[in-house]
């Protein structure tokens, strides 16, 4: 009897355990986690360093100015490149900038923002870098979490974990004061993009379309995001503050192009009137839904892109083309679908377009309404998120895994110059 009892008490047991197991749910998932990261004040108003040798680790934004290339450091500041031998780019040193994440060059002079301004740096000496002038009051405020310390930004990284169902609530959640967001809901972040030097740039160099700052004929624009501030510059070591313009909120990115600014926003593409520099007026608006927007313009079209990325909350990957020949009502004049479209160039009848993990597609856009039948070369094998046409001839990409320039004197057949890759 005891044992009968003993026997039919290991079955119950064992049951119950295969029934726990089977109501048991847990799923891998990928996620991007956001850790936040906090500074000090003392950190915040660090001095900027000048370092000899430091190897290209997490490469943002970059800019051409003439023989000079700057890379960014993603909130680290800043390497610059002797670029005057194409086949063998030197680097020349670094200048660490706490929280830099934009910058422009004109002269001698580098614009570079930081946690909390921008900072104007004399690199006439670049061994010898010298602050001549500090801009405040233009940055958005960063968060004060405690006494003398601040939230200033979140620092992405990518990991697995294993979930139970209970735990994971949909796409975007917290863990330990992380933010965490499956990669499948928008695999990046808000970045990418590159301009053209003939149509924009006034002569002073090429930024990347999801820049926040631009030198355009002796005025520069910066926008944080809801407002732009507009600051002569005549004297490049001394900007003088002129005016404020105020937009609505979700502002990203601006693009001067003739007595044009294209500014690109979470939910579309907003046009002033620059033809008095100093008093930017707006004109109208092209809305699209809400996407990682870069925008480049030639003549009467404008090209936008639109990913998936989980600033945006966007599920559209998508190349726009822009009628803005009447330029108080912007049209929609085709749209097509994308890998994951970043940054771009365009130049005469070619548009450059970075596809992330697809690498760089290269479209012949002398037929804007059928250009996704005109795709006449590609350079794959690199995650590439932001390009510049600097000629008919040179092209310089930057990626994940570094810098590459690529003679592109037949757009279906790019060869590769040089590079400078991460880690190096």
């Amino acid at each position: 009897m005891i044992r009968s009892t003993l026997f039919l008490l290991a079955i119950i047991t064992f049951l119950s355990t295969i029934s726990c197991v089977k109501e048991e749910c847990v799923t891998t998932y990928t996620f991007r986690s956001y850790e936040p990261v906090f500074k000090t004040v003392a950190e915040i108003n660090k001095d900027i360093v000048f370092i000899e040798d430091r190897a290209l680790e997490n490469p943002g934004k970059f800019f051409y100015y003439q023989n000079l290339i700057l890379i960014n450091e993603r909130g680290s500041g800043v390497h610059i490149i002797d670029n005057s031998n194409l086949n063998a780019p030197k680097k020349l040193g670094f200048i660490a900038i706490e929280g830099n994440e934009d910058i422009s060059l004109s002269d001698h002079y580098i614009y570079a923002d930081t946690w909390q301004n921008i900072l104007v740096i004399d690199i006439a000496d670049y061994r010898n870098p010298t602050v001549v002038d500090i801009i405040n009051g233009v940055k958005d405020e960063i968060w004060e979490v405690d006494r003398g310390l601040f939230l200033v930004a979140y620092e992405e990284s990518t990991e697995t974990l294993s979930v139970s169902c209970e735990e994971y609530n949909g796409p975007v959640f917290f863990i330990n004061n992380r933010l965490m967001v499956d990669v499948n809901f928008g695999p990046e972040s808000a970045f990418s993009g590159s301009q053209n030097l003939d149509a924009n740039s006034g002569g002073q160099g090429q930024a990347g379309s999801l820049t926040r700052m631009a030198l355009f004929n002796d005025h520069f624009y910066y926008i944080n995001n809801h407002t732009m501030h507009v600051f002569d510059v005549q004297k490049l070591d001394q900007p003088d503050k002129l005016n404020e313009v105020f937009m609505e909120w979700g502002i990203e990115t601006i693009f001067p192009y003739e007595d044009k600014l294209f500014i690109g926003a979470n939910n579309g593409m907003h046009i002033f009137d620059n033809s008095v520099p100093s008093d930017p007026k707006y004109l109208s608006t092209f809305a699209h839904a809400n996407a990682c927007d870069p925008v480049v313009v030639q003549g009467d079209l404008a090209y936008v892109t639109l990913r998936n990325g989980n600033d945006c909350q966007n599920f559209t990957n998508e190349l726009n083309v822009v009628d803005v020949s009447d330029i108080l009502k912007p049209q929609l004049l085709a749209s097509f679908p994308m890998h994951n479209p970043h940054g771009l160039s365009v130049r005469d009848n070619i548009l450059y377009l970075c596809e992330a993990d697809e690498g760089l597609k290269i479209f012949d856009i002398s037929e804007p309404e059928e250009i996704h039948k005109n795709q006449i070369g590609q350079i794959p094998d690199y995650f590439a998120f932001d390009v510049i046409s600097v000629s008919s001839g040179l092209l310089l990409m930057i990626g994940e895994d570094g810098f590459y320039q690529f003679n592109t004197v037949n757009n279906s057949d790019p060869k590769l110059l040089s590079s400078i890759k991460v880690g190096e």
